[in-house]
């Protein structure tokens, strides 16, 4: 019984962050419409890319949250986020991101 318990345990474990069927939200103001003061130094399409890769199944497909917290103003920097990607915080851990990907996904996420 013991050991049923332990599979089930990891089964749930290693779906609770598996990949959702949403999508994530369009980034509808083109580049050239932007205020100055807010131009953006990352790349919308690689960024939903990652994130539909790596986060989806937990932050949800509008940035929402579920399994995990909603990533739409949490206030952070793009360098707090990026952090967060690389070593995790409470129960989300590191993801496996590769540098340039993280930091363009954090400067994509502090925008929203």
């Amino acid at each position: 019984m013991k050991k049923f318990l332990v599979a089930i345990g990891a089964i749930a474990m290693l779906t609770a962050c598996g990949g959702g069927d949403e999508e994530a939200p369009v980034d509808e103001t083109p580049a050239d419409e932007a205020p100055a003061d807010e131009a953006t130094s990352y790349d919308a399409d690689s960024a939903r890319a990652t994130y539909e890769a790596s986060c989806i199944g937990c932050h949800g497909g509008n940035l929402e949250g579920g399994g995990g917290p909603a990533l739409i103003g949490t206030g952070l920097s793009a360098s707090e986020i990026e952090d967060i990607i690389h070593n995790g915080v409470g129960t989300m851990p590191a993801q496996n991101v590769e540098d340039d990907e993280a930091s363009n996904l954090a400067e994509w996420l502090a925008a929203q």
